[in-house]
């Protein structure tokens, strides 16, 4: 009888163990799920952080090379807005990465700084303090990319990168040499209106077959090996789809009903050999545009991603750059052959614009920008507004190392708008 009750306790132990086995197991997977939704968390609040500390960055550039005080306070809003943001988000973070405590406190004192310079001429002592503070930027943003990299690090040692500063490892200097990311960009003004009537589509309307026909000889007949029909399009430019297939790749196109013109080009990959040179893809882009009717086209900027150079082109009125009527031109790389075309810009805002005469030379509107701004090169153009279009003088110039654009109103001497210029391994963009 003792042996029985013996092995009837063992058994009920045994059970009591697997069960216990099992509660703690299921116990530890949901802490670590927690842990893991934690660090998602921290990790998004960590990148919220840093482009708004890039951005901080930007703005009080912007507020120190305004050349007028409306201008320069509007800046200052900006970084004592992103300096909030860098805050909410870092205070996410139960016990902060260094890097985050250190980010915190310069968000702090360089909003109150802004509030101090609102309404107030720069002066001398203004100017190297903002220059300084623009250089902290620089160092918290590598700080906090520094503390978004190590995370994947810190994790295969299962150790939380937020909970304990002193199981990270060793935090007390940070890289300053960041390679900033950087976006495939149109230039300047490239979200200009896009929507409502096409200007530059005319009133005829096309077939389903004759669309075909447009895309294939716009391509180019001899390179293509065959058309079919693709998917068509509705919304506010009714398009016809058009299914081109050349040598080695297939491209998609959108013809419009009215006027028969290429919207866009695309192809259905973008992995070519890099061997041709961007001057070379500009070139055979601009004989591209001459070919299919679109005169007066001038390069502005260009992104180079995956063997495919994109090319931006704005129309020319004169010597006038619209920048409004902006077409992008996809060129693969290997043959520097047209692959992808982008023209709803242009053809939403293309058309004659009547005398474009600015009321000031541009030695008087020069005197709408900053001192700060080494100016190097001017012409005129037509930009965008939330107000419609307006006739500006384009200031290309330097500031501590990087190029800025400055556009003032060519009639009244008011800045439209100032931006700067990144210049990446892949491109360009303007900020």
């Amino acid at each position: 009888m003792r042996k029985k009750q013996y092995q009837t306790l063992l058994a009920v132990l045994a059970v009591a163990l697997a069960v216990t086995a099992g509660i703690a197991a299921r116990a530890m997977h949901r802490e670590n799920e927690v842990k893991a939704r934690l660090n998602e968390v921290y990790q998004g609040a960590v990148l919220s952080a840093l482009r708004q500390m890039e951005d901080i960055e930007i703005s009080l550039s912007k507020a120190l090379l305004s050349g007028e005080q409306g201008a320069a306070d509007r800046y200052l809003s900006q970084v004592s807005a992103g300096a909030a943001q860098v805050q909410r988000s870092l205070s996410l973070l139960p016990l902060s990465h260094p890097a985050g405590q250190a980010a915190v406190k310069f968000a702090n004192q360089v909003a109150d700084y802004a509030s101090t310079l609102t309404g107030r001429a720069f002066s001398s002592q203004h100017a190297s303090q903002l220059e300084s503070m623009i250089a902290a930027c620089r160092e918290y943003t590598s700080a906090l990319y520094e503390a978004r990299d190590t995370l994947p690090i810190q994790a295969a040692r299962s150790v939380n990168a937020f909970y304990a500063a002193d199981e990270a490892g060793d935090n007390g200097s940070y890289d300053s040499g960041v390679s900033y990311p950087t976006l495939i960009y149109d230039g300047p003004f490239s979200d200009a209106r896009d929507s409502g009537d096409a200007k530059a589509l005319g009133s005829i309307t096309v077939t389903k077959e004759e669309a075909m026909r447009i895309a294939r000889e716009a391509v180019g007949a001899e390179r293509v090996k065959s058309v079919s029909p693709g998917a068509d399009m509705g919304g506010s430019i009714p398009c016809w789809g058009v299914t081109l297939q050349l040598q080695d790749v297939t491209l998609q196109a959108a013809v419009t009903r009215q006027g028969g013109k290429l919207l866009w080009l695309a192809p259905d990959t973008a992995d070519f050999a890099q061997e041709k040179s961007v001057e070379e893809c500009r070139e055979n882009a601009l004989a591209f545009l001459r070919r299919n009717g679109y005169e007066n086209m001038r390069a502005t900027y260009f992104q180079v991603y995956e063997g495919v150079a994109v090319i931006s082109f704005a129309a020319t009125q004169g010597d006038i750059l619209l920048y409004p009527d902006l077409i992008k031109v996809q060129l693969r790389m290997d043959t520097a052959q047209v692959v992808g075309v982008e023209a709803r810009n242009y053809l939403i805002n293309h058309g004659p614009r009547g005398l474009l005469t600015p009321g000031l030379t541009v030695e008087e509107a020069a005197g709408g920008v900053s001192s700060f701004l080494a100016v190097d090169q001017a012409q005129l153009c037509l930009i965008p507004t939330d107000g419609g279009e307006k006739l500006c003088y384009e200031f290309q110039g330097t500031y501590g190392g990087h190029t800025y654009l400055c556009y003032i109103n060519a009639h009244t001497g008011a800045q439209e708008q100032l931006l700067k210029v990144i210049e990446g391994e892949t491109g360009i963009e303007a900020v």
